[in-house]
């Protein structure tokens, strides 16, 4: 089967297809024939070999994939061969075959396509995780034209929430808009924050999702109200979020991390809620795609912010 594997940590360069067997699903798993599979900033790391758990090289990326299964292991129903399904892996998702626990392959509505799929698995349930961590408010949600971003933005509007979304360019307000943002932002405006603050009637934010760290991260606390919460879950840019902790004591502020894999039991249910948005016709989920043969592109695609939507490899 064709697979993009790399064999040691540095650029896209490293990206390489390669022929490798097709795996066997083991008892209680299902093989999975991939037609679509996600592209995260999580791969880059791993790549990199930054990421906060080391690989074991040669290594194939991807957690997220959608498809058709193509056999079954002992114990899963012959009955679901040619069902359509989508799944999270701990890896391997970047091939033309891959294993998954039956419990973990989750059907696929006929309405939804393969590359739409793959934004419910990650992106779409941190969007949800993310919003469950307080009783928001008001949300400033940054790279709010990517893939985490724009649903986000959605998730919260589906829930009454009023949202500023804050995008790197001019060029991307449009997205950050079509998803049904109140007001948006650009941080590439030395005054950002300051509109950030005009657009609550001065009051502030009640949370901020950070996604892009270094200085922008460091400013969207400065958008924060009183008893406000920044929320960080990653660092696009490459360089954390700083800040005097002291700055909080004024007005009661609080920082946290968050991360879906610390509450994957509860993925399937974000999924419904998702799901229940989509089919109202309340959910769009756009996808940037590229062929796999093009996986070097679309990971630095991602890792340079330059995407819109979610990013995902076709087979």
């Amino acid at each position: 089967m064709l697979a993009v594997q790399f064999s040691e940590h540095g650029e896209a360069d490293v990206l390489q297809l390669v022929d490798l067997p097709i795996p066997r699903p083991g008892t209680g798993e299902v093989l999975i024939r991939v037609a679509a599979a996600g592209v995260n900033y999580a791969d880059i790391w791993q790549r990199k070999g930054s990421g906060p758990r080391p690989v074991a090289l040669p290594y194939v990326s991807g957690y997220e994939v959608a498809g058709t299964i193509a056999a079954v292991g002992n114990g899963v129903p012959p009955t679901l061969v040619d069902q359509r399904v989508m799944a999270m892996l701990p890896s391997g998702g970047y091939a033309e075959y891959a294993v998954a626990p039956v419990a973990q392959a989750i059907s696929l509505p006929a309405e939804l396509g393969d590359a739409q799929a793959t934004a419910l698995l990650s992106q779409g349930p941190t969007a949800v995780g993310l919003l469950n961590t307080g009783p928001y408010a008001s949300v400033l949600v940054l790279a709010a034209a990517g893939g985490v971003g724009s649903l986000l933005v959605q998730v919260a509007k589906n829930r009454g929430i009023q949202v500023i979304a804050a995008v790197g360019s001019e060029a991307k307000k449009a997205a950050a808009q079509t998803s049904g943002a109140d007001s948006v932002v650009s941080y590439a405006e030395a005054d950002w924050v300051q509109q950030v603050h005009a657009a609550t009637a001065g009051l502030g934010v009640a949370a901020s999702f950070d996604a892009v760290g270094g200085r922008v991260g460091t400013e969207a606390l400065q958008a924060l109200g009183a008893g406000g919460t920044g929320v960080v879950y990653g660092a696009a840019s490459g360089e954390p979020t700083t800040l005097a902790a002291q700055q909080l004591i004024g007005q009661m502020q609080g920082l946290r991390g968050y991360t879906l894999f610390g509450e994957m039991a509860r993925i399937g249910g974000y999924i419904e809620e998702l799901l229940g948005y989509f089919r109202a016709g309340n959910l769009q989920l756009p996808v940037q795609t590229y062929p796999i043969a093009e996986v070097r592109a679309a990971q630095r695609a991602v890792e340079f912010r330059q995407t819109q939507g979610k990013v995902v490899l076709l087979f």
